[in-house]
């Protein structure tokens, strides 16, 4: 891969920690978020801080195993224990260069209630986020985590853990940021549509003719296509 300008990725993962906390999407100390300036480097965030304050000096640097390089910039600092689930995603996607891990409410919330948000409902959400993931309960920062996601990374961009949060990842830490925020807002509607008496799903035949004419807008079939119009729009 082309390395990353250090300065502008810097700039990108304090913006997206910024609007992540903004948003709503994470509070306190929770969430991370990392991007991969080379094939040997990563940017994330530190452990115990939290993501609306931070600076662009703030971040770690560490390889792709997770361990700290040794530069003045990491003195004192470390990496969140969460980080292996990125290391996971790495790993396993050589085209995703950007993971972001968050807690969005309602996402969250119908994980707990044991409702899918497999729905096919808003063209917008079936295209940016294809079939979303949903990982068994885990430990948070034990190895129960990334064991929990490995079954999803080969069909999905877009992964909910159970109880817990929410893991997207793509090409830039922006995309994966735009992931995590379609992902929040397809929930928050989907549950005003069970408020209202339940959602009406598009039908198969409108999720066909949605994959057909994608390309107009710069996007492309999520994978598992069929499956997610067989699960969908039931």
């Amino acid at each position: 891969m082309q390395a990353l300008n250090d300065e502008k990725a810097r700039s990108a993962l304090a913006k997206v920690c910024s609007l992540a906390y903004e948003r709503g999407y994470i509070c306190g100390t929770e969430g991370n978020f990392s991007l991969k300036l080379n094939d040997c480097t990563l940017l994330t965030t530190p452990a115990g801080s939290c993501k609306g304050s931070l600076n662009e000096s703030d971040f770690v640097l560490t390889n792709l195993n997770g361990e700290l390089l040794h530069t003045p910039s990491n003195l004192g600092k470390k990496a969140s224990t969460e980080l292996k689930m990125h290391l996971v995603v790495y790993a396993s996607r050589p085209d995703v260069l950007a993971v972001a891990h968050a807690h969005p409410t309602t996402a969250v919330a119908f994980t707990i209630a044991g409702k899918s948000l497999n729905r096919c409902v808003m063209p917008e959400s079936i295209l940016t986020l294809g079939e979303i993931g949903l990982a068994p309960y885990a430990t948070p920062s034990t190895d129960e985590v990334p064991e929990s996601i490995k079954a999803h990374l080969e069909h999905t961009d877009t992964i909910l853990l159970s109880h817990h949060g929410a893991l997207t990842f793509g090409s830039d830490i922006f995309q994966a940021f735009y992931r995590l925020e379609t992902l929040e807002h397809h929930a928050k509607t989907l549950l005003l549509a069970h408020m209202l008496g339940g959602e009406k799903t598009l039908s198969a035949k409108q999720v066909e003719d949605l994959f057909a004419v994608c390309k107009v807008y710069g996007m492309t079939a999520p994978k598992n296509a069929a499956k997610i119009i067989e699960a969908g729009t039931r």
